[in-house]
């Protein structure tokens, strides 16, 4: 059995835990969480986007057709259904895995320089700017890109996607997942205000 730390910090420390792990549930997560980085190749300079914009802007579907290829999608909803489809729903150890996911991702991300891209709401300014400065501290150039969209359209938008894609989670219930998982990697400190979960 292996004992990983994963995703905590003292601050964080209802947020993820230090899990005892079998060598075979670890590469089980190893293989589910290659899939997210496998066919991103090292840049220099690397890049962490950021999309940003209220529920239903579009931000999914740019970032699905604009940093498809390139770019480590950084998602916490899409890295917990991956999960989720290996291991099973009613799996007890659903969240362990995801968070293990998160952080092997992370973690092969930032050390080979790999570029990133992330969709948040942006709501929060003390749960963004720690990020940005520190992805820019380790050599990442980071882009923000506001997303704006006429609020009756967004609203429509949301709705086809909650109908047309059983797997579509708003970035509203993911963004903090997100952040707090760059927070606990470099050490952030406590995630400023409770997590949209």
């Amino acid at each position: 059995m292996l004992k990983y730390k994963c995703m905590k910090s003292e601050e964080n420390k209802n947020i993820g835990n230090v899990m005892t792990i079998s060598g075979e549930e670890f590469l089980r997560v190893v293989e589910i969480a290659t899939t997210f980085f496998e066919k991103v190749s090292s840049a220099q300079p690397p890049s962490f986007v950021i999309l940003m914009g209220g529920i239903g802007s579009g931000k999914t579907a740019i970032r699905r057709e604009k940093f498809s290829e390139g770019y480590v999608n950084f998602d916490s909803g899409e890295i917990n259904k991956a999960v989720e489809d290996s291991v099973g729903k009613d799996n007890p150890r659903l969240m362990d895995y995801s968070w293990l996911a998160m952080d092997i991702i992370l973690k092969e991300c930032i050390l080979e320089k790999k570029n990133i891209v992330i969709e948040i709401i942006g709501d929060n300014y003390d749960q963004i700017t720690p990020v940005i400065d520190k992805m820019k501290e380790i050599g990442y150039e980071v882009q923000v890109n506001g997303i704006i969209s006429d609020v009756a359209e967004s609203y429509k938008r949301h709705l086809l996607a909650t109908k047309e894609d059983k797997n579509y989670i708003s970035s509203y219930y993911t963004q903090g997942l997100t952040l707090l998982s760059f927070f606990n990697y470099f050490g952030l400190g406590k995630f400023p205000n409770e997590l949209n979960s």
